[in-house]
């Protein structure tokens, strides 16, 4: 697999092919939008969406963990996706998952979403938006103004469009703000996407899966 290192405000983090961030001055990965329990939500709704998406999500979280031997792990926001009280066997997932990495410091940042995420205060250091780590601050919803310092942060599930040869697909990206910051694609297995078009000022750069390509001069 191949990341594409970048330089944000001065801080060089690397996007990684696997949806997520890695810096390494902190030795910190950074992953934004689980949304775990999800497709539970959508078959209370009587929708007939197949098991396995909290599972597959987090078993991916593990092999990057895995992979890059952070010192410390933050979730910029939105890993859940319903009410821990709705769907109980989900608390007991990630309390099993977070067993498996006791000794990794694991940051929450609140979402949108994560309406119970307190009540896994314990398991996971649970954190309001916009706190500041060693110049980089940590958000779910991207700010809209500009900002003192870098900022990273989730929320849209970004994607963008590529074309040739008479096809086209829509792939996760990342987007290189205007305003200093860096907004991470959906790292869950059921999140959908929101289509990111060319602006000025702003770059994308979208991961196949195996490589990071900057598609935007």
């Amino acid at each position: 697999m191949t990341a594409m290192p970048l330089k944000l405000e001065g801080l060089n983090v690397e996007l990684l092919p696997e949806r997520a961030v890695f810096w390494p001055a902190q030795q910190t990965l950074l992953i934004a939008d689980l949304h775990l329990g999800k497709a539970a939500a959508f078959r209370r709704a009587g929708l007939a969406i197949p098991e396995g998406d909290t599972a597959d999500t987090l078993e991916r979280c593990t092999q990057i963990i895995k992979r890059y031997a952070p010192e410390r792990l933050i979730l910029l926001g939105d890993i859940l996706h319903t009410r821990l009280g709705a769907d109980p066997q989900l608390a007991q997932n990630i309390q099993r998952w977070r067993a498996q990495h006791a000794t990794l410091p694991i940051v929450a940042i609140q979402g949108n979403h994560d309406r119970e995420l307190d009540a896994l205060n314990g398991v996971l250091d649970c954190q309001s938006e916009g706190i500041n780590e060693a110049g980089l601050g940590l958000f779910h919803h991207p700010p809209e103004q500009t900002m003192v310092s870098a900022w990273v942060a989730g929320h849209w599930h970004p994607v963008a469009a590529i074309e040739g040869a008479g096809d086209r697909l829509r792939l996760p990206a990342f987007v290189l703000t205007h305003n200093k910051g860096l907004v991470l694609p959906a790292f869950g297995s059921l999140t959908g996407g929101f289509l990111v078009t060319q602006a000025p000022e702003q770059k994308r750069f979208i991961t196949s899966g195996e490589a990071v390509f900057c598609i935007d001069r």
